[in-house]
């Protein structure tokens, strides 16, 4: 059994591991071979005990992510099980890669649904998710400039981009000017209530909405919602329980008869066909047990291997001496 520590994910894989490993799982949920339990929270007075897991065959693997929530703080724990005899194969300390997981599902959409000359990305956040965006969505792709809004931390979080990626342009924004220039738009906030008014978003915007996922709060206005000619989410039973962008909307707004799973468009070779339609697409992201089940897997494979690397080879035996003759 493995304990798999932050550092050690970072160690282990990188965001392209992460967006690789991601896209096989989800095409395996929209094939419908895999099982996700969606998001189970029980409140105490001043504690939040949170789990959500998922079962994946062709892995060989189930498991959960358990994690408490105390003054906005998180902490974040997966252990994996073998499907072939239910033992323990690893515990994975959660938070590095809770990280990659939603940042890397949001790439996989992007590359979907956002246009092929996409040039512009607007961030909404300067937290550790918000970052994470950037670092997933900038690499190797076509952005060429990147807008970021945020009450605290912006300077700070533009440098340090800047440092990342010094073939990219970025700068702090204002919502409206952000929002008017972008061709991708990412919200990873913590806001309660909508960020920007939906009438600025251009024709053709991507949209990803990641930063809420409870019932009772968004980040996206009815007016981006009906004007979207997509929307997308990872797991259709979670977000009729926790997208609060979406359940909070005006009556009507949203068809959850036309709402789709993105594991049921990844890979299928069709997204790209309303690239250039004018609609905008949305991807209201709320991370599911799937995506944390297939990375702690990815370590935990890496990490096996790993030891074995390092276990000194036995030494030869000597050879047996020849009994001596008796007298």
């Amino acid at each position: 059994m493995h304990f798999i520590t932050d550092d050690d994910v970072r160690r282990l894989i990188t965001m392209r591991d992460a967006i690789e490993e991601l896209r096989l799982a989800l095409e395996e949920h929209g094939r419908g071979q895999a099982r996700v339990q969606p998001r189970v929270r029980t409140r105490g007075d001043d504690i939040t005990l949170s789990t959500m897991g998922a079962i994946l065959p062709n892995a060989g693997v189930c498991g959960a992510k358990v994690y408490s929530t105390h003054r906005g703080k998180f902490d974040f724990v997966i252990p994996l099980f073998s499907n072939d005899d239910g033992r323990l194969l690893s515990i994975v300390h959660g938070d590095a890669l809770t990280e990659y997981r939603t940042a890397a599902v949001t790439r996989i959409a992007f590359e979907a649904f956002a246009r092929t000359d996409a040039r512009v990305l607007a961030v909404f956040g300067t937290g550790l998710q918000a970052r994470a965006h950037i670092r997933a969505i900038a690499a190797d792709s076509g952005i060429k400039r990147v807008l970021i809004v945020g009450i605290e931390h912006v300077a700070e979080t533009v440098e340090e981009m800047q440092h990342c990626f010094p073939g990219i342009r970025f700068e702090p924004s204002a919502a409206q000017a952000a929002v008017q220039a972008a061709d991708v738009i990412v919200t990873a906030t913590r806001s309660t209530t909508p960020l920007f008014d939906g009438e600025h978003v251009k024709p053709g915007a991507f949209v990803a909405a990641i930063g809420s996922s409870k019932p009772d709060t968004r980040e996206l206005d009815d007016t981006v919602l009906a004007r979207a000619g997509m929307l997308v989410v990872e797991s259709l039973e979670q977000a009729r329980l926790e997208a609060g962008d979406l359940l909070m909307a005006r009556p009507g707004i949203v068809d959850w008869d036309n709402v789709v799973e993105l594991g049921h468009t990844v890979g299928s070779g069709t997204t790209q066909t309303r690239a250039f339609t004018g609609d905008i697409t949305v991807f209201k992201s709320l991370g599911f047990g799937l995506a944390d089940v297939a990375l702690a897997a990815l370590v935990t494979r890496r990490m096996a291997g790993e030891r074995m690397q390092r276990i000194p080879p036995v030494p030869n035996a000597s050879p047996a001496k020849p009994a001596s003759a008796k007298a």
